[in-house]
């Protein structure tokens, strides 16, 4: 009878333990970008770029939460003479524009139990967008906010299944609603790449 009693607790000590999956994952990535339009004013691949990730488990596959998202973009333009009526300056041009996005995200992972896991997701949420034009001392400025919308996917790669830390590498599409008047750029659109680590949580 002891012997059984032994059994049965080893057995439900144990059970949890191979059918546990995380449920909560902290992630930061280096992410690097590619302007898609609006190339007259930006038109540089950005390395300048990061995102900070939190997920919780809804379902054994799916995850949902929050994304922050930056990224800089830069155009040089050589030294010119530009003429407005009767005034004319002769300067460089160097044009910025800074991105920042926060949307709620979801993640569909074709596995949670191996080591290399490839997912699907979809961010929506909000831009906000500041483009800067600096030329001698002087500078402008026009600020808008956008809708953001991220398709994105990717895998992450752990180094033992039971690995609480994790590779990540993935590719998003990111379109921003936020346009310039001020400059008569419109939409922003961008292709980006990220690589970084995520601790999954039990």
């Amino acid at each position: 009878m002891r012997t059984s009693w032994v059994i049965i607790l080893i057995l439900v000590w144990v059970s949890p333990l191979k059918a546990q999956y995380f449920d909560k994952t902290y992630s930061v990535a280096w992410d690097v970008n590619m302007p898609l339009n609006n190339k007259d004013y930006v038109n540089q691949v950005s390395a300048r770029g990061f995102k900070l990730g939190y997920r919780e488990m809804i379902t054994e596959k799916v995850f949902g939460g929050v994304d922050f998202t930056n990224s800089t973009y830069t155009k040089h333009i050589p030294r010119q003479t530009y003429i407005n009526g009767t005034n004319a300056i002769t300067t460089d041009l160097y044009n910025y524009v800074y991105n920042y996005g926060l949307t709620l995200s979801f993640d569909y992972f074709f596995t949670t139990e191996k080591k290399l896991m490839p997912y699907a997701g979809l961010g929506v949420g909000a831009s906000y967008m500041s483009y800067r034009q600096f030329y001698n001392v002087y500078s402008s400025l026009d600020e808008s906010w956008g809708v953001l919308v991220r398709p994105q996917g990717g895998v992450l790669y752990k180094l033992k299944e039971d690995a609480r830390w994790a590779f990540l590498a993935g590719i998003h599409y990111d379109y921003s609603s936020a346009k310039s008047k001020g400059f008569e750029l419109d939409a922003f659109n961008n292709i980006g790449l990220q690589v970084g680590v995520i601790m999954l949580e039990w």
